[in-house]
């Protein structure tokens, strides 16, 4: 018996296997591993309650404690403004954007931004590595020369964000600050701890540890270890009252206290 073929039903089938291959080996996006950008505290220090030096018009005796736990965070203040500024601006517009992705779970967030009174080209790039975790990296380049980009800052980010960790660089190679960040999202609580750890620095193995506890009436702290010293500072995050221990300083292991913002920041027999 003589069999005919349908070669309008072939021609058919095979054109839907090839569309069904192409498919199945399209590298589709897994929505579900789209990882979600970190707030900007879990990289950035909180130093806000001692941007200014206090006692312009007193003697400098009125206020000794608190010029003392401003000036030990001065050299984080400063170290960290000049490294992060660039970076961290840049991170703000990220996560106003939506990311891209890339295949091989990867993201991409590329983005225009102003700075100051140039124009600059970033890319923010997300991989997962597990299950629980995601790295990033931020490359930013001038707007006129996007082909000259640096890497400012890399990390591992947890997809929960209750941890991080960071690397702050400068011209792209040379690793400057390492970070670590912790977040407990029911209490609220966590901390931000930076290491100064580029080589040859004078200050390379010095660290900062900020910690934000509510409910405790000295609900923020940094400690500090800078120059082979330890500084540790206590204060009230709505009314900066606090305290500083400094046995370099103050050649005891007391704490020493401070008034309030509105009262002025004038020394205060610790109670």
């Amino acid at each position: 018996m003589k069999k005919y073929f349908n070669f309008r039903s072939i021609t058919a089938m095979t054109l839907s296997l090839a569309i069904l291959m192409a498919g199945t080996s399209c590298d589709r996006e897994p929505v579900e591993d789209r990882p979600e950008l970190p707030p900007a505290e879990s990289m950035v220090m909180d130093f806000s309650d001692f941007n200014e030096q206090p006692g312009a018009k007193k003697s400098a005796a009125t206020y000794e404690n608190f010029l003392h736990a401003y000036l030990s965070v001065f050299f984080w203040n400063v170290a960290t403004t000049v490294t992060f500024a660039l970076p961290v601006t840049a991170y703000g517009y990220a996560l106003q954007q939506d990311a891209v992705y890339l295949g091989d779970h990867t993201w991409e967030w590329s983005f225009d931004f102003p700075w100051g009174d140039n124009q600059y080209t970033a890319t923010l790039t997300g991989t997962r590595l597990n299950n629980e975790e995601f790295t990033m990296e931020m490359v930013i380049a001038p707007g006129s020369t996007p082909e000259q980009g640096v890497k400012w800052f890399d990390g591992v980010v947890r997809y929960d964000h209750t941890h991080a960790t960071w690397n702050f660089f400068k011209e792209g190679t040379i690793k400057v600050i390492e970070g670590e960040w912790n977040k407990d999202f029911v209490t609220e609580a966590g901390d931000l701890a930076y290491t100064y750890v580029e080589e040859g620095h004078e200050q390379e193995g010095s660290y900062i540890m900020f910690e934000y506890n509510p409910g405790e009436v000295f609900d923020a702290a940094y400690t500090i270890s800078l120059a082979e010293r330890l500084t540790l500072i206590e204060w009230n995050t709505e009314t900066v009252e606090g305290r500083v221990m400094d046995q370099v300083r103050f050649e005891d292991s007391e704490w020493h206290c401070w008034d309030s913002a509105e009262a002025g920041f004038m020394d205060k027999v610790c109670e």
